[in-house]
Order: C-alpha cells, then sequence, then structure tokens
C-alpha cells in the first residue's frame, strides 16, 4: 500500500497520510490524490527489493499514465490470485462481479409520437449502439424503422416498441418508460404469436427479438441473462421459417448478420463462464450454415470462423487433438482478405481472434515473435482510433497490454468508446481486462495459464458476459 498520497509521491516529500486530505497538500493549497493501492513494481535499479519490473522499451516508454487510470488491487484481486496460484481456480463460486445498474427514478411522460420523432431524429445517432460487425449500423436502423412503420400488424408493433424502448434509454438511460416499452413489444410479440406468421413476420419478430436483446445489453440493464435468451429465441424463428425465400434480400442479410454476430459472441462467452449456462448445440444450425451459404462477407468468415474455433475448444478433451483443426482454421482467417476501405475494427477483430486462438493452445498455433507482430500492429491501429465500438478486440487485445502506455492506450480508448454516441455499456470489459492486468502483474515471472486465467476471471461474473 502506498505510504503517502500521490501529490506528495509526485512531489517526493514526506506525507502525514491526514484524510481527507494531508497537511502537506492543504498547506500548500493543492488537490490531494488520495492513498489508493496502485499496481506498480519497484524500478530495476531499486537494490532493497528481490523483485523488481521490466522496464518498457520502445516509443511508448515516455508516456507517462494519466492519474486517472491507475489500476488498483482489492482484496477481490488478492482471492483471485490466490485460487489462480494454487490450484483452486475452480473454487470461484464465493467471488462474483456485480455490473452497477444506473436506474433512474425519474419519470418521463414522452408520448408514442415524440419518442417516435426522436427515434427519427436519431436514426444516425441512436442506431449507432446496434451492435453488428460488417454492416453500417445506421444502415440497419433505416431497416428497422422500414419494418415498424410498414403496417399495424401486431408484428410490426413490437418492432416499433422494441425502437421506442432502445430511443427512451439512449435518450434518458435506464428509467421506467423504457422497461414499459420493453414489456410492450413483448406483449405485441405474444399476440403476433397466435396468428399465422408468414416470411415477413417472420423477420419482424427477429428484428423485435434482436431489439430486446440490445436493450437488455445497452446499459448491462438485465437483472439475468436475457440477453441470450433473445438470440436463442430468435433463432428458432428463423429455424421455423421459410428465410431461404430472402436469400438475395438486404433486409435478411443485414438482419441473420446481426443474429450471428451476437450468438458467435454468446458462445465466445459460454467457453469460459461456467455458472451455469452450457453450450447444447452442434455448430452448424440453420443460423450457422444460412450465413455459410449466403452470406459470404469478410465479417461473417472471421465470425464463422471464430465460431468453429470456440466450438473445437469447448467440445475438446484433448488440446492435442485439436491443434489441426485449430491450425486449419488459423490460416483460413489470416487468408480471409480484407476490403482496402475497411473498417478498422474488422482488421483488429481479425488480429484479435489470431492471437486469441493461439494463446489459447499454449502457443502452438505460430512462433511466439508472429503473434508479437499481430499485437504491436494492433496496439498501432488502437492508438489511432476515436473509439472501439466492438468490444471483443478490446478484451482479447487489452489482456495483451503489459507496460503502463499499452494499457493507458487501452483504458482511455475505452472511456472515448464510452463518452460517443454509439456507446454501450464497457463496464465489464473494463473490469475483466483489468482484472488480467493485476493478475499477470501479481504472478510476477511466473506466466499464467491462458485458458485457466480467462475461465476462471470471466466466471467471476454475475450474469453471462456480452462482448458485443
Amino acid at each position: 500500500m502506498a505510504r503517502s498520497c500521490g501529490t506528495c509521491r509526485d512531489r517526493r516529500i514526506l506525507c502525514d497520510r491526514a484524510a481527507p486530505t494531508c497537511t502537506q497538500c492543504a498547506r500548500s493549497n493543492r488537490v490531494c490524490k488520495g492513498y489508493g493501492i496502485r499496481l506498480s513494481w519497484p524500478k530495476s535499479n531499486d537494490g532493497r527489493r528481490a523483485l523488481v519490473g521490466r522496464a518498457a522499451h520502445g516509443r511508448r516508454a515516455a508516456r507517462q499514465l494519466a492519474s486517472s487510470t491507475v489500476v488498483n488491487v482489492s482484496n477481490f484481486d488478492i482471492k483471485l490470485h490466490y485460487m489462480l496460484s494454487h490450484g483452486f481456480a475452480s473454487d470461484y463460486s464465493s467471488l462474483s462481479l456485480k455490473v452497477p445498474v444506473p436506474f433512474t427514478t425519474l419519470t418521463y411522460t414522452d408520448t408514442d409520437a415524440q419518442m417516435l420523432e426522436y427515434c427519427k431524429y436519431l436514426e444516425s445517432t441512436a442506431s449507432k449502439s446496434l451492435a453488428i460487425l460488417g454492416h453500417d449500423p445506421k444502415d440497419l436502423g433505416r431497416i428497422l424503422l422500414r419494418m415498424a412503420l410498414i403496417n399495424n400488424s401486431p408484428s410490426s408493433t413490437a418492432v416499433l416498441r422494441g425502437l421506442l424502448a432502445i430511443s427512451s434509454i439512449h435518450r434518458y438511460g435506464l428509467q421506467g418508460q423504457g422497461f414499459e416499452l420493453k414489456i410492450s413489444a413483448i406483449k405485441a410479440l405474444g399476440e403476433a404469436s397466435r396468428s399465422t406468421i408468414g416470411a415477413a413476420e417472420a423477420l419482424q419478430h427477429v428484428a423485435a427479438g434482436m431489439l430486446l436483446c440490445s436493450f437488455e445489453i445497452y446499459k448491462a440493464s438485465c437483472t439475468s441473462s436475457q440477453w441470450w435468451c433473445y438470440v436463442t429465441g430468435v433463432k428458432q424463428v428463423l429455424n421455423a421459417s421459410c428465410w431461404l425465400h430472402f436469400r438475395e434480400d438486404d433486409t435478411f442479410s443485414a438482419l441473420l448478420d446481426w443474429v450471428f454476430y451476437h450468438e458467435t459472441l454468446g458462445r465466445f462467452s459460454l467457453l469460459h463462464w461456467r455458472p451455469t449456462l452450457h453450450i447444447e448445440e452442434a455448430p452448424r444450425s440453420a443460423v450457422c450454415s444460412g450465413v455459410e451459404k449466403l452470406l459470404p462477407s469478410t465479417s461473417n468468415t472471421l465470425l464463422w470462423l471464430l465460431k468453429q474455433g470456440c466450438y473445437h475448444l469447448a467440445t475438446s478433451t484433448d488440446l492435442a487433438a485439436s491443434i489441426e483443426p485449430l491450425r486449419s482454421l488459423a490460416r483460413e482467417i489470416q487468408k480471409t482478405p480484407l476490403p482496402d476501405d475497411s473498417d478498422p475494427t474488422l482488421e483488429l477483430f481479425q488480429l484479435s481472434v489470431l492471437v486469441y486462438l493461439n494463446r489459447m493452445t499454449n502457443s502452438t498455433l505460430e512462433p511466439a515473435i508472429t503473434t508479437q507482430a499481430r499485437i504491436q500492429r494492433a496496439f498501432t491501429i488502437l492508438e489511432t482510433l476515436k473509439y472501439c465500438p466492438r468490444q471483443l478486440p478490446l478484451f482479447i487485445l487489452g489482456c495483451e497490454a503489459r507496460t503502463d502506455e499499452e494499457r493507458c492506450i487501452i483504458l482511455e480508448l475505452i472511456d472515448r468508446t464510452e463518452d460517443s454516441a454509439s456507446s454501450r455499456s464497457t463496464f465489464i470489459v473494463k473490469a475483466l481486462t483489468k482484472a488480467v492486468w493485476v493478475q499477470d502483474d501479481l504472478a510476477g515471472e511466473r506466466e499464467l495459464d491462458y485458458r485457466e486465467k480467462m475461465d476462471v476471471i470471466v466466471s467471476v461474473c454475475s450474469l453471462l458476459p456480452t462482448f458485443v
């Protein structure tokens, strides 16, 4: 624990640790930075210590870590370290990471007409919060608005109510009106299910279900793992409907990509999150087959290969037996061409999946120097981004940050992403990434088993985490 406040430590003077402001800061009229615990190893020339830190190298070494991005160590982290270092990795039931729910008790009384006007006005803004890969979220927003206003059927009403719920939470945050609109959308879906459902209505059911899923993950608001329930429900609708009629329909392509993105990242979460849910189906479900046959876009190719990788990792009891299939998948990922004008997050996604698969196989898929080159390339991209709406690359690559400079890049990018109009809650990604850093630093020179570390840290989430 620090023996002085942050201000006195920076000034290299004696601190009396008075609360809430130390005497030195009070006398000099300075802001007291407090006495938080900073996880930082002694310098290499400190002869008083048996264990010292590794000096940062390269152009990033000169960058100073902002005081607002200091990573603290808590009793939670020490317990987690004890479990990982003493072979009790399965005994994490006593640890639980709970997501804060920023609910407001204020009452809003916007009419449907007012909310719809706001929904139209924010079509280019609120729609950015819809998580999808390889498509412009604004285009998806326009498709959803068109589906909501096509007629007055219960299916259209469900889509409209889902859009209004998203608009409400985007405008006011979590509050009563948004939940009322969500319940109204669910009731409309129930009413629609009592009548004959054609292909067009099935697509509206898919859209409404995914809007409800988006509502749950927008501010990590769910009190259970409801977002995954909506994804599986949407898949059942797709399996039961005649969606092959929409082989050339751009609307269907965008909706299916939307579903497949959430389903694939749900499989990633299920691979590491242990408490209650399990992978219960074969990898080539109707949705996956549809993506493979109908939508050979770059984004879906990457998602498909990631899902196949998660399937091999989840079902293989012998790591050696899964090496060759995973090596083949890695080669396909490397060969997946990226459009010249593609979103840089596509390349980040590609790099992060390659790094992840190699780490999960104890670095047997490619030489360590190749993986390190991918990580350096990824951080070069991350440093130039204003924000990164895709959370999986942030988490996987954030876990690779070793220096204060690299960690600062990740934390600042997460903060900028949260401040953007397209922000969703990044609490889980930020908390889990920091937890990985703490465990790596506490382990010192000992390299933690990557899969065990990921399993334990992701499993402390009280709910199934989402990395969309």
